[in-house]
């Protein structure tokens, strides 16, 4: 693996759609040359860009996890390199697929300033910054800094590990299966804690099962299957086409199925993601047509 960096380190958002990170020609196996050997990328070539709101799928195995450990260099590539434009080498963060596993310590307030700790922030930059970062997801520091993570709830567990995300102030946040284990109303403020992470200028990448959540989140679409990338471009787009989705494992959002059964059956003028309003109007114009 060779890791190169270009560029000038700022606080400032970095111009949308410019080139932050990218792998190139990835290769990754597991226990290789053994007989449980897995190929789990195959010339895997994708690019973070600033601003980008990006779902990875594909089925179980197809590779999602392992394409996010490798942006956030926890997977070297067995062939191939990652490029980031970046001089200072600053990692993405990455909220793992059950992020209270990343909780340690003994309490909110040292967990979300752990990384910043540990970066060489200075000591009084670390308790703004995670205080800010506390509100950001909805937990107030006042309530919340000096609990033990360990007896929050599973959404208050999620919104830790992603405060101490947030907190690092990096551009670009990945996030694996982060709706797991999450009710309605986590899942709503998960939505609405990614609204303002994208709208303060963060570039985020979720690997997700959930079309639901990809498609009320994410603006384009990755989809793996065995490794290999066989979509790459506009949500819309793959919401378009149910059989070829599942055929790489992939299931449509609720919308997007409904709205898919309902053209079979003669209804027409639908996008690939109705909402409720326009559901209801192509059926009410189809019985006046009647």
């Amino acid at each position: 693996m060779s890791l190169q960096a270009s560029g000038t380190a700022s606080e400032r958002a970095p111009e949308a759609g410019r080139l932050l990170l990218e792998a190139r020609d990835v290769h990754v196996w597991y226990e290789r040359g053994l007989p449980a050997e897995r190929h789990a990328l195959r010339g895997v070539t994708l690019g973070i860009l600033a601003g980008d709101r990006v779902g990875v799928m594909g089925g179980s195995g197809a590779g999602k996890s392992t394409l996010l450990h490798v942006f956030a260099r926890l997977q070297p590539p067995g062939t191939g390199e990652v490029w980031a434009d970046d001089p200072h080498g600053r990692l993405p963060s990455l909220v793992f697929q059950f992020p209270e596993r990343q909780l340690f310590a003994e309490t909110v307030r040292e967990d979300v300033g752990y990384g910043l700790r540990e970066g060489g922030a200075a000591r009084a930059e670390v308790d703004p910054r995670v205080r800010e970062a506390l509100e950001d997801v909805g937990l107030p520091p006042d309530d919340f800094a000096a609990r033990p993570p360990f007896h929050l709830s599973a959404g208050e567990k999620r919104r830790v590990a992603l405060a101490a995300a947030l907190a690092q102030r990096r551009g670009i946040v990945l996030l694996d299966e982060p709706t797991l284990g999450l009710d309605l109303d986590g899942i709503r403020r998960l939505i609405s804690i990614l609204e303002r992470m994208h709208a303060r200028g963060v570039a985020y990448w979720v690997a997700s099962h959930d079309a639901d959540f990809v498609g009320a989140t994410c603006t384009q679409t990755v989809v793996l299957d065995e490794g290999r990338v066989v979509f790459q471009g506009p949500a819309e787009q793959l919401w378009r086409d149910a059989e070829r989705a599942a055929a790489w494992g992939v299931r449509l959002p609720r919308e997007s199925a409904l709205a898919d059964r309902l053209r079979s059956c003669g209804v027409k003028g639908l996008p690939p993601r109705p909402t409720p309003q326009q559901i209801a109007g192509s059926l009410l114009a189809l019985w006046h047509r009647r």
